[in-house]
């Protein structure tokens, strides 16, 4: 896509000159600038506005680092859209909302992740949180001069390698919980469903992602 400035945002200021460089390549002869910085922060570009803004995977990890700050996040991106503006966004439908405890794998891959998330609230720390479609698209129709105009799902697949991931990250997390009686029964489940990923076989494909367009009037 053509464009003359791109202005890209991250959280993390180690490793932005070699995206700074990767973007330039991507977008030649474009003005490329990498600003670091945390949407929690009220000033954070305030006052920008976009023709295009990109929010790639955004609202999932918005939990790990602003708990229930996805509707603010949102906000601020549709109000970064100038008059004709487009918002491109993209997220995972939330397990839960998708798969069936009554099917062995659906009921796996739903163990794993509520294992790692617990985990992580019994540690004291936040953890991603995926959010649906549906509540984008009300948060949009909620606001004057915003339309979703066009959306679409693609399917998402998930490997043992891929629970396998997971698995360890309820494992490094677990480790962290300060009831020992506690953290011993996440030891023993963890290492039952370690089991259970190494045995699995073939692919699960039931879990979505989705691409909205928002315009904004």
């Amino acid at each position: 896509m053509p464009c003359s400035t791109l202005t890209a945002v991250t959280a993390r200021a180690a490793g932005t000159d070699a995206y700074g460089d990767r973007l330039r390549d991507a977008f030649a002869g474009a003005a490329v600038d990498v600003v670091v910085g945390n949407w929690r922060e009220a000033g954070f570009l305030a006052g920008e506005r976009y023709d295009v803004v990109v929010a790639d995977y955004l609202l999932g990890a918005v939990e790990l680092h602003w708990p229930h700050g996805a509707d603010a996040v949102l906000a601020r991106l549709l109000g970064a859209l100038k008059p004709g503006g487009t918002l491109l966004f993209v997220g995972v439908e939330p397990y839960e909302s998708l798969l069936d405890r009554a099917d062995d794998a659906d009921r796996l891959v739903l163990d794993v992740e509520s294992l790692g998330d617990s985990a992580a609230a019994l540690a004291g720390e936040a953890t991603y949180r995926e959010v649906p479609e549906a509540w984008i698209t009300r948060q949009v129709d909620a606001r004057d001069g915003y339309a979703v105009v066009a959306s679409e799902t693609f399917p998402m697949t998930l490997s043992a390698a891929s629970l396998r991931k997971q698995v360890t990250y309820a494992r490094t997390t677990s480790a962290k919980i300060a009831d020992a009686g506690l953290r011993k029964a996440y030891e023993r489940r963890v290492a039952e469903l370690t089991i259970e990923v190494n045995a699995w076989k073939g692919t699960h494909r039931k879990g979505r992602n989705y691409a909205l367009v928002v315009k904004r009037s």
